[in-house]
């Protein structure tokens, strides 16, 4: 299986602006903040687009952090909810259909910090859209998806799902996931490729340095445990090695127990 196979389900512009008017955002866990934290290391200064955006929940965070960010939505009343949140410094959004319209002019190669995308991965054509995506991205710049997680080929067409963090459960095709297969198939060609088991459903993905070959030796996390730190129960695989990561802050306690600055 390839990434081209991986199933896409086009939905039109009013079909979200119908989603943007009855149901609410997702909520931005304090894990999936935390594991974001320690996989991009957002400060000030950097840029950064927020692909699907909707109604911008996650696009204020990244602007809370510092970052100047540009949300893309092709739902112009998921942008008009988007515009009427809270304003932030550094913070826009535009209309862009990301699958038909051409490709912004201001997305130049190698300009790019970060680029995320929550939940909207099996809507966009993923291996089209990750292509220019290393593209955009500066040489140490970061990749950043949530996925939901389906059990297989077959829940993708019109099944529903148990609610997620105060979401309350909606019909297929407005919470369309990708099957652990297709996971495994999407990061080819970047050298650093992390999942992150956020929940049992969720999970969040990191791509970073497109087009450069992996290491051949991941060199080994040997950190030892602070004496009164309790090790975490979930664990982060990166390529062929594990790091525990519990909700990320544990790997900041590690760090600042030793005298460093954590993230």
């Amino acid at each position: 299986m390839t990434t081209a196979a991986l199933r896409t389900h086009r939905l039109s512009a009013a079909d979200w602006n119908q989603w943007a008017a009855s149901f609410p955002p997702v909520a931005v866990s304090a894990a999936e903040s935390a594991l974001f934290d320690q996989a991009a290391a957002p400060h000030p200064g950097m840029t950064a687009i927020d692909l699907a955006c909707g109604t911008g929940q996650w696009t204020r965070q990244l602007a809370s952090s510092g970052i100047a960010v540009t949300g893309y939505d092709f739902s112009d009343e998921a942008l008009r909810r988007a515009e009427a949140a809270a304003p932030c410094k550094g913070l826009s959004y535009a209309l862009w259909d990301i699958v038909a319209d051409p490709i912004p002019g201001h997305l130049a190669p190698g300009s790019l910090d970060v680029v995320t995308c929550r939940y909207g991965l099996p809507y966009l054509e993923p291996g089209r859209l990750l292509t220019d995506v290393g593209r955009w991205l500066k040489p140490d710049g970061v990749f950043y998806a949530l996925v939901h997680v389906t059990a297989d080929a077959d829940r993708n067409d019109g099944t529903e799902r148990k609610a997620h963090d105060g979401d309350p459960a909606g019909p297929a095709p407005f919470d369309l996931g990708l099957t652990e297969a297709h996971l495994g198939d999407i990061g080819a060609g970047w050298a650093r490729r992390e999942v992150h088991h956020l929940d049992h459903g969720h999970r969040t993905i990191v791509l970073s340095g497109y087009g450069s070959p992996p290491p051949q030796h991941p060199p080994p996390v040997n950190s030892p445990i602070p004496t009164g730190l309790k090790p975490p129960d979930q664990v982060l695989h990166d390529g062929a090695r594990a790091r525990p990561v519990a909700q990320a802050a544990f790997s900041v306690a590690v760090a600042r127990a030793h005298g460093g600055p954590g993230i």
